[in-house]
């Protein structure tokens, strides 16, 4: 026989005899409440690196404290938007003087939470770069430029995703990427998630055509190298991930090696 030990509209905290002893859990009156705790702490088990300790940030780990939470303020903690297999956005409770939320999105793969890739064509004019001008629903208009990118998806490399985005935006297939060199990582905005993404140079051997109206893509440009950087200055370019992508190609292009 379950003790009932706290009675809400939405949940309950029972008391019942186990084969261990006595347990204390909730029983769920929601099924979206159900799926927002239990799902946040499935996330926790699967994802430690995700939840370390930190005296900064002290994040709660007890169920009944973030269901009285938001009972309490009627704001939602836990899991608030699954979006599998991409991302899930969490509402951390932080153990404050005054307890506090703090929304992030949190990666699969903690390596790796998508790639970006430069596409590189040789012409009689010299290198030419391949813009994408994106109609994006954050912004809800055109991005100003970017290059092509895409989430992470779990059972390829990042090469082999690399590749499957290229294909997928420009119309290019594995066998026109000529060479793919990765030239390094970023963290877009570290306030919102701690995912890195995997950027790369891909040497293309044919001008593809892009696949228009895919994802909101409008068109593609094959700038020069000062086109490129003329875009930027003016700010045209505003693209976070295509601004470090032009970054570390430049930082690549100043060795004695380059690839480029």
């Amino acid at each position: 026989m379950a003790e009932i030990l706290a009675r809400h509209k939405r949940w309950l905290w029972v008391r019942e005899q186990g084969p261990d002893g006595p347990r204390e859990h909730p029983v769920y009156l929601d099924p979206r409440l159900e799926r927002q705790i239990e799902g946040y702490f499935a996330l926790m088990e699967a994802r430690p690196d995700a939840f370390s300790p930190s005296e900064l940030y002290p994040i709660c780990t007890d169920r009944r404290q973030l269901l009285e939470f938001e009972e309490e303020t009627g704001r939602p903690a836990g899991l608030v938007f699954d979006n599998l297999p991409y991302y899930q956005t969490v509402a951390d409770l932080i153990l404050d003087e005054t307890p506090y939320l703090y929304g992030r999105v949190i990666y699969p793969d903690p390596s790796v939470g998508g790639t970006v890739m430069i596409p590189l064509l040789e012409t009689e004019e010299g290198p030419r770069y391949g813009l994408l001008q994106v109609y994006r629903h954050s912004i809800r208009g055109l991005s100003g430029g970017e290059f092509p990118r895409g989430y992470q998806c779990q059972g390829i490399s990042p090469e082999e995703n690399a590749k499957k985005e290229l294909w997928e935006e420009l119309g290019i297939p594995p066998e026109q990427v000529a060479r793919l060199t990765f030239l390094g990582s970023t963290r877009p905005d570290t306030g919102l998630s701690g995912s890195l993404v995997s950027i790369y140079l891909a040497q293309v051997t044919a001008a593809p055509v892009p696949s228009l109206g895919y994802e909101g893509i409008t068109a593609l440009e094959w700038l020069s190298r000062e086109e490129l950087l003329r875009r930027l200055r003016s700010g045209e370019i505003t693209d976070g991930l295509t601004q470090s992508a032009v970054l570390l190609c430049l930082l690549v292009e100043q060795e004695p090696s380059s690839i480029v």
